[in-house]
């Protein structure tokens, strides 16, 4: 059935594209390739989410937004501040970078980060870049980067705040103040929310609610100097509890409905901007960012995590002629594990690169080197290299191979019982062909692309340790459009991603957690004071068990967002997830059984904007 549906769908859109042959609004990004660039000259696949988009959206927390991207598969161990992880092209969930506004927010733990944890109400815009990034930014981006830039400030005193109340006792509280004066800037944004929640797990002989409580603030002050130096400097911070069901104790779990954790997010950064003349600029970065965590059973404390990291950077841009730009950068980076039963509970990355983007004519040429150099598994190297031809000023045709490599877990290497300190980092290599169009009223990208990951850790019986044994090869497409004209905004992404297991007793079998297709498609409208977007997710199945006998059926929802303007400073939200009540899972595992998600939904929001 998916398969006829993303066939349609990908025909029509084709067609479509076809028709519009003008050119489109470019917008300026930072992410890809670490200095500031418009999309349509970037060589990656990107997707940007303004905060305009997150408002019109029905997604109520940050999970739910994107898996709504394409190449995004989302993996939720239930509703309301449970753990969420990403599967960016179908990699790992360790092998997406995430940023919070330039500094890398994750568990050194874990290997990933908890997104769940970052309201909505603190971002002001998210770029998503797929495809390997490693020679630009190190460990961690073999499926891609996420990078989210928190709430700014506007340029006269500005103050706003918002109430919502929806089902299962759900509550959204948020205030955002902002201004200038003279030469600086600043605002402040704080946000509660909680929950009672539904039960995290499907049980046959109990039920009870797991709630989730997350207060959170985002500060920012920029000041600029002179016309040449400027600085901006961002706190970002959530501090919250969650209930879940079975939680760990050491090596084991608890079957038990009576697990919550305690939860600290945090994220410091410091840009210093500096513009010399047209050819010379640089920019230093320096800040840090923690996730704590402390497990509690039956209210007794179980279990705690805390991990932090410092960071640093200094980028350097040489602007040689129009057409040729090379960049210089250095990185610095320490992780601290406070976990007293590892060996080690620190370590450090020094890291160089340069890149060089050029232009000749009709061709677009990117390339870039690093050389990592890390306390634990001594040196690694990886590099890219992009090539793209304008067929005509409409459509470029791209091809691009990039490696890219993550560094192992502090769980990895200490775990008790199954720690291996004689680790190497998983490794990839990634090719991929690339068809953009860009109109005056649609944009589009075709991308094919195929990944293979080597010395993937994963548990080995011969030795009862951890160990670079797993091999795995990913194939997979993608067809992105943006459409937009007389007030209609239309976007649809289909993904299809073939994943296997290429060593060890399940060789030649599926990845698990992984739904093979994916279909996202949004709309919106504006009828004056009257605003209606809706969204249609659509999945696969996915195998929850490496031999491939168990997996969870695919399906489709459905989500709807409609705004009404009360008058200039006041509007009215409604949002409705799930409207046609599809009982479906994305998630499920050997010690818990499967997780719920949520029926329908309603959520009720009510903003005021002076």
């Amino acid at each position: 059935m998916y398969k006829k549906i993303f066939k349609s769908i990908t025909l029509s859109s084709l067609a479509v594209a076809s028709f519009n042959v003008q050119s489109a609004e470019d917008e300026i990004i930072v992410t890809a390739n670490r200095y500031a660039q418009s999309i349509n000259e970037s060589l990656s696949s990107v997707t940007v989410i303004s905060r305009n988009e997150i408002e019109k959206s029905a997604a109520t927390d940050l999970p739910s937004l994107l898996g709504q991207v394409a190449g995004l598969d989302m993996k939720n161990n239930g509703p309301y501040g449970k753990q969420s992880s990403i599967f960016m092209r179908g990699t790992n969930s360790s092998h997406t970078l995430t940023l919070v506004d330039g500094i890398k927010l994750y568990s050194a733990s874990a290997g990933i980060t908890a997104y769940q944890h970052i309201p909505l109400s603190q971002i002001e815009r998210i770029e998503i870049v797929r495809g390997p990034r490693s020679s630009l930014y190190g460990s961690e981006a073999i499926g891609g980067v996420i990078q989210i830039f928190t709430r700014k400030g506007s340029k006269e005193t500005n103050a706003s705040t918002s109430v919502g109340f929806g089902e299962n006792n759900t509550r959204d509280i948020s205030a955002l103040f902002s201004g200038s004066d003279g030469n600086a800037n600043f605002s402040l944004n704080v946000n509660h929310s909680s929950t009672d929640g539904i039960d995290a797990i499907v049980h046959e002989n109990s039920n009870d609610d797991d709630g989730y409580i997350n207060d959170s603030v985002t500060a920012k002050f920029g000041y600029k100097f002179n016309e040449a130096v400027s600085l901006e400097s961002t706190f970002m911070g959530a501090d919250g509890n969650t209930e879940f069901d079975n939680c760990l104790n050491n090596v084991s779990y608890l079957n038990s409905d009576d697990c919550d954790s305690d939860i600290t997010q945090q994220s410091f950064s410091n840009v210093f901007n500096f513009t010399a003349d047209g050819i010379w600029d640089s920019q230093l970065t320096i800040g840090t960012s923690r996730d704590d965590s402390e497990n509690f059973w039956e209210s007794q404390s179980n279990y705690t995590y805390e991990t932090k990291r410092i960071d640093a950077s200094f980028i350097n841009n040489f602007q040689l002629s129009e057409t040729q730009l090379v960049i210089l950068g250095i990185d610095y980076s320490e992780d601290t594990v406070n976990t007293t039963e590892y060996a080690n509970n620190s370590r450090d990355n020094a890291a160089a690169f340069i890149a060089w983007d050029s232009q000749y004519d009709s061709i677009d040429l990117s390339v870039s080197a690093r050389h990592d150099d890390n306390e634990q598994f001594d040196t690694h190297s990886t590099g890219s290299i992009a090539a793209g031809y304008a067929i005509n000023d409409q459509l470029k045709l791209i091809a691009s191979y990039g490696t890219a490599f993550k560094a192992p877990t502090f769980n990895d290497l200490y775990f008790p019982f199954f720690g291996n300190e004689n680790l190497n980092p998983e490794e990839s290599e990634t090719a991929e062909l690339s068809i953009r169009g860009t109109h005056s009223v649609l944009n589009w990208s075709f991308n094919v692309y195929q990944t293979e990951i080597d010395n993937l850790i994963a548990y080995d019986p011969n030795t009862s340790l951890a160990a670079n044994v797993n091999e795995a090869g990913i194939t997979g497409a993608e067809l992105i459009t943006d459409f937009s004209a007389y007030q209609w905004d239309l976007n649809i992404g289909i993904a299809y991603i073939d994943t296997e297991n290429k060593s060890g007793d399940n060789q030649g079998k599926e990845l698990i957690a992984r739904a093979k297709e994916n279909l996202n498609f949004q709309v919106y409208r504006s009828f004056g004071k009257l605003a209606v977007s809706a969204a249609w997710t659509a999945q696969g199945k996915r195998y929850i068990s490496l031999d491939n006998s168990e997996s969870l059926a695919g399906y489709g929802i459905v989500d709807a967002n409609i705004d009404y303007a009360l008058n200039k400073q006041m509007k009215l939200s409604v949002k409705i997830n799930n409207i046609t009540d599809k009982e479906y899972a994305v998630a499920a595992d050997s010690f818990n059984g499967t997780y719920n998600t949520l029926d329908r939904t309603l959520f009720v929001n009510l903003s005021y904007n002076m």
